[in-house]
């Protein structure tokens, strides 16, 4: 079993997460608002990945994300490597320096990450978004609208099938969460290319 977590920058707003089986069957889904709960339901499922929507590790050399602190990153970059050959690859992504705006995500990630590592639980990075690049191809409307949300169920039951009935009730959240956990299941199969370096972070997507 995987599982996968679109996670929010901060527990005031629920985190899309859901679980698929060995066949790709989706055996959870919902909202989960702190991460003691997100964890708790993984202890429960014990899955062999976890999936997590969010940069887990900071540029090399840098201790944390505050202007104020004298650490400094080791490259020039403004990011990590694997963010560099997402960029690379055309894929956006967002910026992992001091100055970035998602700053409270990539600290709630980091801290996840490590209580999921510290109770034995495989946990890797995923960019939802260069998944679907991967996996559906660049032309797509935007998830925020209603041709980006039927456009992203009607692939997202081509790859899981066993999902389209519950996808009424999706929204993009859900569908991330569904984008992460696939990942994760084609990572147990060793169908995903990996960007970045073991020392400052790994990306993985879809081959």
């Amino acid at each position: 079993m995987v599982f996968g977590v679109d996670l929010t920058a901060k527990p005031a707003k629920p985190s899309a997460c859901l679980g698929l089986d060995n066949n790709a069957q989706p055996v959870y889904f919902g909202f989960i608002t702190h991460d003691d709960d997100i964890i708790s339901v993984v202890e429960f499922y014990s899955p062999k990945v976890v999936a997590i929507d969010a940069p887990l590790s900071l540029p090399a050399g840098l201790c944390c994300l505050e202007e104020n602190c004298p650490c400094q990153a080791v490259s020039q970059r403004k990011n990590r490597q694997c963010d560099q050959e997402l960029r690379q690859l055309g894929i956006p992504c967002y910026p992992t320096s001091k100055k970035t705006f998602i700053k409270d995500l990539i600290y709630r990630g980091i801290a996840l990450k490590n209580k999921l590592n510290s109770l034995g639980f495989e946990v890797i990075e995923i960019y939802p978004y260069a998944s679907k690049v991967r996996l559906f191809g660049k032309v797509m409307p935007r998830k925020s609208t209603a041709e980006g949300m039927a456009f992203l169920k009607q692939n997202l039951a081509e790859i899981l099938p066993d999902i389209k009935p519950y996808l009424a009730v999706f929204d993009h959240n859900l569908c991330d969460a569904a984008i992460a956990a696939y990942t994760a299941f084609l990572y147990r199969k060793g169908m995903v290319d990996v960007l970045g370096n073991s020392d400052e972070g790994l990306i993985f997507i879809p081959r």
